[in-house]
């Protein structure tokens, strides 16, 4: 009996081997017979055994089909359910809170679809409902977020919007403008997504402003989408860098170098935090404060991000936005005045 015992525990460990590695081999078009049994060091016939055991006991489907490999035909097997590599239960837990931050996002139509798919497969194939806790987890974090009023609407428009970035096709839009509380009609082509804080953007060549212009996903209206009207992507654009020395999601092409003075009640944030890729620590003060510079264009969205830190970050460089800023100090305090 003890050799039994032994006997089976090493071909139930080889055969979860083997759901593995043809986990790992399904995105590449799944692995040979042949493959299986050098691997595993067994005859063919034994290969055909495990992998029926793996579909009639271990319930995980499998897709046989024959393929012609270097001249030879071949049986290839590979995972009917989709690819899933081998995760622990920390790290499915990790993709699992990455998912609950997407609720109420343009993703969030997708969300419970595939922590639904996430978790099932994880069953299945690896774990105990124990072994991620995934109910007690909802219920013990809250995540405090901003969230659109009509996530499934916007997501619907940003799956639009991500089939024209993969087939190089213009699409209409209908955008909404803050400031002019106008909608406007534009034909762009897709170049690009930008996530900030949740929210996502849309980088596009307009062909009306024959300029590439940055919209806000959750403000366009409605979209359409020219399937057949494609365009050929620029060579010579890059996302990364057109962004580079953007503070947000503006390039207005405009660089200049900001100095700031941080307080000594929010210096240690300031210090470990890198707000952008150009930041430097200039100086650090006896009282505790620092000051850190930054080469940066779209300022109009660093003002939005000063105010909120108020009296505890001072603008030193370029006097110019020293000045606005003193004007937005201004109008707010004109705003609690006059109430």
């Amino acid at each position: 009996m003890p050799i039994k015992a032994k006997k089976d525990a090493s071909r139930g460990l080889r055969l979860n081997m083997i759901v593995n590695y043809i986990n790992t081999r399904t995105p590449y078009g799944g692995v040979t017979l042949k493959e299986l049994a050098d691997k595993y060091e067994v005859t063919d016939r034994q290969i055909r055994r495990d992998l029926d055991a793996i579909q009639d006991y271990l319930m995980v489907p499998l897709v046989r089909h024959e393929k012609v490999k270097e001249g030879q035909k071949c049986t290839v097997y590979s995972a009917e359910a989709g690819y899933l590599p081998s995760l622990s239960p920390e790290k499915a837990t990790a993709i699992f809170l990455s998912l609950l931050q997407q609720q109420g996002s343009a993703l969030a139509g997708h969300i419970n679809e595939l922590k639904d798919a996430l978790v099932s497969t994880l069953f299945k194939y690896h774990y105990s409902p124990e072994d991620l806790a995934v109910e007690k987890l909802q219920n013990r974090i809250h995540m405090v977020e901003e969230s659109l009023v009509e996530p499934e609407r916007v997501g619907e428009l940003f799956s639009m919007l991500v089939q024209g970035l993969k087939e190089c096709h213009r699409v209409k839009i209908w955008y909404f403008t803050a400031y002019s509380g106008r909608v406007s009609e534009r034909v762009v082509e897709p170049y690009g997504l930008i996530c900030k804080r949740q929210n996502w953007y849309l980088v596009a060549r307009c062909l009306e402003r024959q300029d590439i212009r940055v919209f806000r996903v959750d403000q366009i209206q409605d979209a359409f989408p020219y399937r057949t009207d494609k365009f050929d992507y620029p060579t010579d654009f890059n996302l990364k860098e057109h962004m580079a020395q953007s503070w947000g999601v503006i390039n207005d092409g405009e660089v200049c170098r900001v100095r700031l003075k941080f307080s000594p009640a929010l210096a240690f944030r300031a210090k470990s935090v890198v707000y952008h890729s150009s930041q430097v620590l200039e100086e650090e003060m006896d009282d505790g404060s620092v000051i850190i510079s930054y080469n940066v264009c779209g300022i109009a969205e660093m003002k939005t991000w000063l105010v909120q830190w108020g009296n505890n970050v001072e603008v030193l460089e370029p006097g110019w936005l020293r000045e606005d800023m003193c004007k937005v100090a201004e109008d707010i305090l004109k705003v609690y005045r006059n109430s």
